[in-house]
């Protein structure tokens, strides 16, 4: 095997594994929005972080009990530049949807990440990419 067809294929399998993240993430908010319920949280905490620039993020933490279930605390998944807006600080009451089957699993209006669309076109245009190597590699 030369070394073009070893490099093809490691992009191949970089490539389908990328696309799977994607389908698996389309899935998850596909469940979210499909079995969602929304409930009233508190916002706990603002965690500060950095993204790869060195600028701040705001991530807040949120806190609710699910109808027959443990308490729950759960950090959201994106962040903004500035911390939550007044009125949506710590000890604020938001709304949030959660996931029933799995309550850590949040969306905070305000804070939400691409959508099922999105992320699964990604996936089919990385897993298109993996058919055409294959094709290339194959052929």
């Amino acid at each position: 095997m030369s070394w073009e067809h070893a490099l093809g294929w490691f992009f191949a399998v970089v490539l389908g594994g990328l696309a799977l993240g994607f389908f698996a993430g389309a899935w998850g908010k596909y469940r979210l929005n499909a079995r969602g319920r929304w409930i009233e949280a508190e916002i706990v905490r603002v965690d500060e972080d950095k993204d790869t620039d060195g600028d701040p993020r705001f991530y807040p933490v949120v806190a609710f009990t699910p109808p027959d279930g443990e308490p729950v605390e759960v950090k959201s998944l994106s962040g903004k530049p500035y911390p939550p807006e007044c009125g949506r600080g710590v000890g604020s009451k938001v709304s949030v949807r959660y996931d029933p089957a799995r309550p850590t699993r949040i969306e905070l209006p305000g804070y939400e990440r691409d959508g099922v669309l999105t992320s699964l076109l990604v996936g089919l245009v990385l897993a298109g990419a993996v058919g055409a190597i294959a094709v290339e590699m194959l052929g």
